[in-house]
């Protein structure tokens, strides 16, 4: 049986959360999540089974597939590890980044900025955000160079981008667009190569981000 990040059950079982297909919190029976992920019972099986290793369902008998609810504790521990694994790699970053990705991300930044503005709308900006996004967490965790720092955090980062669910505000335009600019002040520190400024500006970051998400 493959980990969570290279089976496509577990993979689908996150994309079916994120496009509405399934609720958090939902108790489903494990032929309708079959139904709803495409696979076999043999198969739905193995992938419960990773899925309730990392605490995302519960099976039970007679009553199905329960899909967990994130608690105060859940989100805020989430977040919590987000942000050790961040700011260390942020850390390693500073003594390695280039001009060259300075730039690129700093441009890449400001078009998708003015994207969002122009396209208020969450289905347009989503996919294409959340790309931007992944490139610029993900070049701190890189800086480790070890695969499973980078295993756990993305799985990690699958958990925090459904926690956003919780809260459709927090990914609105509004909220989009201070994000992307939080990132740009963690850029202009790296800029300078100010360690202390970059992990201040990524910590407050994360920190916003969990502000954003609980504050209905």
């Amino acid at each position: 049986m493959h980990g969570g990040l290279e089976n496509t059950g577990y993979i689908g079982f996150f994309e079916a959360l994120v496009d509405g297909r399934l609720k958090l919190g939902q108790t489903i029976t494990q032929v309708e999540l079959c139904d709803v992920l495409g696979l076999t019972l043999s198969r739905m099986r193995d992938v419960a089974v990773l899925l309730e290793a990392e605490g995302m369902i519960k099976v039970q008998k007679r009553r199905g597939v329960t899909i967990f609810y994130p608690d105060v504790n859940f989100v805020g521990g989430t977040f919590q590890f987000r942000e050790v694994l961040e700011t260390e790699g942020l850390r390693r970053f500073v003594e390695m980044v280039t001009n060259e990705w300075i730039d690129r991300t700093t441009r890449a930044h400001e078009t998708m900025i003015e994207f969002v503005r122009t396209n208020n709308d969450a289905r347009i900006y989503a996919t294409p955000v959340r790309l931007l996004e992944n490139d610029f967490h993900h070049s701190f965790i890189h800086a480790f160079g070890n695969d499973q720092i980078l295993i756990n955090y993305r799985r990690n980062s699958q958990k925090t981008y459904l926690l956003r669910l919780l809260n459709p505000d927090a990914v609105g335009p509004g909220n989009t667009i201070k994000s992307l600019s939080e990132h740009v002040r963690v850029v202009e520190a790296l800029r300078d190569r100010n360690e202390a400024e970059a992990v201040d500006a990524l910590q407050r970051h994360i920190r916003s981000v969990l502000h954003r998400v609980l504050t209905h």
